[in-house]
This record gives structure tokens, C-alpha cells and sequence, in this order.
């Protein structure tokens, strides 16, 4: 893992321009507050029964996150699991416009369409990722725990 540095965001903003105005699709809340939600065309599957991923796909993994619109909070990510279920349905179809990593942690805002924001605030410090963004070309971003980052080839 690499540590924050002043080229960081630039360079992880120089793997993540292509997705810039994509749609979300594919939006699933998992296990707890885990969200995930693919971008782009879908990738064939390889397995019968396999879950279908575009060519993007983002993971928000261990990190505690937040749903606006405009003035208003949709949901946070220890609310209720229905109000989580159906906030995040909210970013279903929308295109993203812009992503921003706020140092030290990397604290990251999502800005959607429609005045829709996602932040996600980290919570470990050593451990567990903030989030995962799995990339056409194979590149692997994680993003946490605490300071640290990669791009990695996938395997």
C-alpha cells in the first residue's frame, strides 16, 4: 500500500476520469451497509449463476457513508436496513459527475445527477479497505485502511 502523498489524488483521478458521466446500475446493498454498484457495459459471464458486473464495478467496503439530496439526508449507513434499501435504489440509473478524495484518510464524495451525493468517511485506520473500484482495463483501486492506497492488476 502506498501513503498519502500530494500526486494522489491526481493520479487515482487519472484512472477514474473514464467513468466520469457513466450511470449506475446494478445497485445492491450487501452484507451490513455494504453497497455495490457497477458502471458501464455489462461483462459477459463466465459462470452459470455468476453475478454480472459492468465494467466498472465499486465496492464501499468497511467505511461508514452517508446519502444526500440537495438539503437532505436519504439515509446513513447504520440506519434501519430498510431506509438503507431503499435510499440506495436512489442512485440506480443516475450518471456520476464527479469524485473527490479529501486527505488525510481519503474520505471520498461521490457526486451524482440529480444533486445525489454519496460520502464515505473512513472508519479503520489499519485492516479493512474503505472501498474497491475494479476497472475495465484491470486495474484493482482500493482506497484504505487509513492513509494508504494501491493500483493493482487484478489477478
Amino acid at each position: 500500500m502506498k501513503k498519502p502523498d500530494k500526486l494522489f489524488e491526481s493520479e487515482i483521478q487519472s484512472y477514474i476520469i473514464s467513468l466520469i458521466g457513466k450511470k449506475a446500475w446494478g445497485v445492491s446493498l450487501g452484507e451490513g451497509s455494504f453497497i455495490t454498484m457497477e458502471f458501464g457495459n455489462p461483462i459477459l459471464q463466465v459462470k452459470e449463476n455468476e453475478q454480472i458486473h459492468g465494467e466498472w464495478h465499486l465496492w464501499v467496503y468497511c467505511c461508514c457513508w452517508r446519502l444526500e439530496q440537495g438539503q437532505n439526508i436519504l439515509a446513513a449507513s447504520e440506519d434501519s436496513r430498510s431506509k438503507l434499501e431503499k435510499a440506495v435504489q436512489l442512485l440506480e440509473g443516475l450518471a456520476l459527475n464527479s469524485v473527490q478524495l479529501l486527505p488525510p484518510a481519503w474520505d471520498t464524495i461521490f457526486t451524482f445527477e440529480k444533486q445525489v451525493i454519496l460520502r464515505l468517511f473512513s472508519v479503520y485506520s489499519e485492516t479493512y479497505q474503505h472501498w474497491i473500484l475494479f476497472t475495465p482495463n484491470g486495474n484493482v483501486i482500493t482506497i484504505g485502511p487509513g492513509t494508504d492506497w494501491s493500483v493493482e492488476r487484478a489477478n
